[in-house]
């Protein structure tokens, strides 16, 4: 089981994103059950990478424009951000 909390600052951090790839390559050919936790943050801005994530994603696309092999790894980031949000899961806004 992973569980995966993602706020507002998730998208900045390559290590972040690198492990959300391999839970979700596990899920899919493990079964195994994650659980995203959207912490502070909307899942509809993870979903669509709007706000922070957007932010944080511009710059990766700077870096890509100079680096060829990282174009890679940020459109495979960009794809595994809506499948972790459209993954029921817990919002912080509805718990105390």
């Amino acid at each position: 089981m992973s569980i995966v909390v993602l706020s507002q600052n998730y998208a900045t951090s390559k290590w972040c994103l690198d492990e959300l790839l391999e839970i979700l390559e596990c899920r899919k050919n493990h079964d195994q059950v994650v659980i995203p936790v959207f912490y502070k943050i909307d899942p509809s801005h993870v979903r669509h990478q709007k706000e922070s994530y957007e932010k944080a994603f511009t710059k990766y696309e700077q870096r890509s424009n100079e680096e060829s092999s990282y174009e890679d790894k940020v459109s495979e980031w960009k794809a595994a951000l809506p499948k972790i949000a459209n993954i029921s899961g817990w919002h912080s806004s509805t718990y105390r």
